[in-house]
């Protein structure tokens, strides 16, 4: 999956690495979002709403809700808890603030919550 990335893909997967907390799974809150977890976002002034899964970036397809965990979306939401405001600086350079409203499945939990 890696020999897929571009030089500045590698370098943001590094950076996210070298500050990553890693856990087992077991151990992670279910109202946090890992890889795969399928998340409702709001702008915060509620303009738009958004159903996205975050993962691989080979697997991405925004059209399908399916947001690569290495766009700037999906950097500022790998981490993030329910209820959270994100922002993120997609390539408009215009920053976007988003509310984690709900976790509609996290893969670790292996239960619906809301």
């Amino acid at each position: 999956m890696c020999a897929h990335l571009s030089p500045t893909q590698r370098a943001l997967l590094d950076a996210i690495e070298a500050t990553a907390l890693f856990v087992d799974s077991a151990e992670i809150p279910p109202d946090v979002v890992t890889m795969n977890t399928t998340v409702e976002c709001t702008t915060t002034d509620g303009t738009d709403t958004h159903e996205w899964t975050l993962v691989y970036p080979r697997e991405a397809d925004y059209q399908r809700g399916r947001l690569s965990v290495l766009s700037p979306t999906g950097i500022a939401l790998l981490g993030a808890r329910c209820g959270q405001v994100i922002m993120c600086l997609p390539p408009s350079g215009v920053p976007v603030h988003y509310v984690i409203r709900k976790i509609l499945l996290q893969p670790e939990s292996r239960r619906l919550s809301g």
